[in-house]
């Protein structure tokens, strides 16, 4: 077998005999590697990052492929919180819940008392010397151990729309799951341009109607807490760019060639809050035209409607798994930075992820999620309002409601079809015409057979 068996083409293996492997987090690998003299790269095995704690599966199951590599080096940024998760696991043995099933406890036991201490943490500037001073020691097992990948559910390719996908709920954390329901249902496997098999939908528009972006809800299922979003917002909230990285998305929309866009989407709603220009790019023509790291997060769109602000995003390729989330809650600050400086309310939030994608190392951990978490039925309130159905002189007569409860029109009709006809333009929710059709069978019914009929109620024939 060649090594590294995982994410070979996203990893720098100098001499694949060497005794050292070297984990630079999110500072690129490409970056470290040219501050490593030629000298010192025949010890290394190996130099790639650690964008997340799932990753830390595919450093155990690589390195105990490789019995000659015996000494971790870590360096780099660390803006996901991925290299304390590292040190936590080998030091307190922490974050177990992450990896795979597949992977023996015993062996993962085995991994910690070794690289325990044989892993240094360094910064970037001590790399050489560091190197200089390590030698090799002894095989850390005996022979190359391969573990099971992880188990997949067989795939069934359900008939779909095929292309733009409408999800709505108050809180992230619970559009999340049906996220993650709809793309492992419906999306369709293909192959990425990291050589790993996804699952991918075409336009998922996801609503955020209710967050609060300063006290996010974040329930235990979520695979980060409030410390990781602290430290993700930066990237969007800040022009800050990290050492060793190339940009982020905060750089672009704040100090585009000189131009802070953010403040530019500010004042120019406050100017005139009816415009249709506060936009902000990432995007640089120059720059990320065939550039194969250009930006995920493409552009924001703010609009005033109703006193409030509502905000737009488009999303060229979306991990929905591992990015999605982070990306909703930083975007909702965003969104928040602009309705505070207009002193306007927070409208809803729509994200636009073209490649809605799941990728194949994730696509067991997002079904178990869905199984455990996700609720029964997904009952939202319809924003185009509710109806009320009675029968009154041989009708169906449908009362429609605002979402508050205000009285705004009223529908009848001869049978459940003719009505139907009238008020569908007036829903929006799935769940609501399942419900309001249900209804009106029965208040159809009701009416034939000249038996009593009250809404949600079963009838009695």
């Amino acid at each position: 077998m060649s090594w590294p068996k995982y994410y070979a083409n996203q990893i720098i293996a100098p001499n694949t005999d060497g005794f050292i492997g070297i984990i630079c987090g999110w500072s690129k690998k490409e970056h470290i590697a040219e501050k490593i003299s030629e000298a010192k790269k025949n010890k290394i095995a190996a130099i790639g990052q650690l964008y997340s704690k799932e990753g830390l599966n595919y450093i155990i199951r690589n390195i105990f492929l490789n019995p000659k590599l015996t000494k971790l080096i870590v360096t780099g940024n660390d803006l996901s919180g991925s290299i304390k998760f590292l040190r936590d696991f080998l030091n307190d043995n922490k974050g177990l819940q992450v990896l795979h099933q597949e992977i023996p406890a015993e062996k993962i036991q085995v991994f910690r008392a070794w690289f325990k201490d044989n892993t240094h943490f360094i910064q970037e500037n001590e790399l050489n010397n560091l190197l200089d001073s390590l030698q090799p020691k002894a095989d850390w097992i005996s022979e190359p151990l391969e573990f099971p990948d992880q188990a997949q559910r067989e795939k069934i390719d359900y008939p779909s729309e095929e292309i733009c996908f409408r999800l709505e709920d108050k809180k992230i954390a619970d559009l999340w799951l049906k996220v993650l329901d709809r793309v492992l249902k419906f999306g369709l496997n293909k192959m990425s341009q990291y050589a790993e098999m996804q699952r991918e939908l075409i336009n998922i528009t996801t609503v955020i109607n209710d967050e609060d972006p300063d006290n996010p809800y974040l329930p235990e299922y979520l695979y980060f807490n409030k410390q990781d979003l602290e430290n993700y917002y930066p990237q969007l909230m800040t022009d800050h760019i990290f050492e060793g990285v190339e940009y982020t998305y905060g750089s672009r929309f704040r100090n585009f060639n000189g131009i802070n866009q953010i403040e530019a989407v500010i004042k120019d709603l406050k100017e005139n809050n009816y415009s249709r220009r506060a936009i902000a790019f990432t995007w640089d023509v120059m720059k990320d035209t065939g550039n194969p790291k250009s930006p995920c997060i493409n552009l924001v769109n703010a609009l005033v409607q109703r006193e409030k602000v509502y905000l737009s995003t488009y999303i060229r390729s979306n991990d929905m798994y591992r990015a999605w989330p982070q990306n909703s809650f930083a975007l909702r600050k965003i969104q928040k930075e602009i309705a505070d400086a207009l002193n306007l309310k927070l409208g809803k939030l729509c994200i636009i992820s073209n490649s809605a994608h799941i990728y194949e190392r994730d696509f067991l951990a997002a079904a178990e999620m869905v199984e455990k978490h996700k609720a029964k039925t997904e009952c939202v309130q319809d924003p185009r309002g509710n109806f009320g159905i009675t029968l009154e002189n041989g009708k169906i007569i449908a009362t429609h409601y605002s979402p508050d409860g205000q009285f705004i029109q009223k529908f009848e009709g001869a049978t459940s079809t003719e009505v139907f006809n009238q008020i569908f333009t007036f829903i929006s929710d799935i769940l609501h015409a399942l419900d309001l059709g249900k209804e009106l069978g029965k208040a159809e019914l009701a009416l034939k057979k000249n038996i009593p009929y009250n809404q949600d109620q079963e009838i009695k024939i």
